[in-house]
């Protein structure tokens, strides 16, 4: 019989489980760059409109690779967590507002760009982008606290 409650085994199982919610210290640099980018698409097209069939094979590109890694995280870990937000009570507060940034920042860009204002718009982009980032890992770091205490929702 083993020295550990079996309670204590049951939490430190979830402990363990929770770091696979996690990505890499790549994959958020990366993310955070392909946001700039894909949150600048209104100015970006701006300025490259004759290349605009380049630049959504590059998003699409993008899109692909990132799916590419989660599958791959998935596969080698053997780990297969709910993917649904729905899943994770207190991570869904907090997509949810980062969605709405998300809408309303693009929104604006797309406004401000529609309206000439290039300049304003790219100033605009930094603050959006981060803003938007940063919920994005307090959603992760939800979504881990929510594995580790038993809360995800199947």
């Amino acid at each position: 019989m083993s020295e550990t409650p079996e309670l204590d085994q049951v939490a430190d199982a979830r402990r363990k489980l929770a770091t696979y919610a996690g990505f890499s210290r790549t994959y958020w640099t990366l993310y955070g760059v392909a946001l700039v980018l894909m949150a600048g698409i209104p100015i970006w097209m701006s300025f490259l409109p004759e290349s605009a069939g380049s630049f959504q094979w590059v998003l699409l590109a993008i899109g692909l690779a990132s799916a590419a890694y989660s599958v791959n995280q998935r596969r080698r870990t053997g780990v297969q967590l709910p993917r649904r937000i729905g899943a994770y009570p207190s991570a869904r507060r907090v997509w949810i507002v980062v969605l709405a940034i998300t809408i309303a920042s693009v929104a604006g860009i797309y406004a401000l760009v529609g309206s000439g204002q290039r300049v304003v718009a790219l100033v605009v982009l930094i603050p959006v982008a981060a803003v938007i980032f940063a919920g994005q890992v307090l959603t992760r770091a939800k979504m881990r606290d929510d594995i580790a205490a038993g809360r995800v929702l199947m």
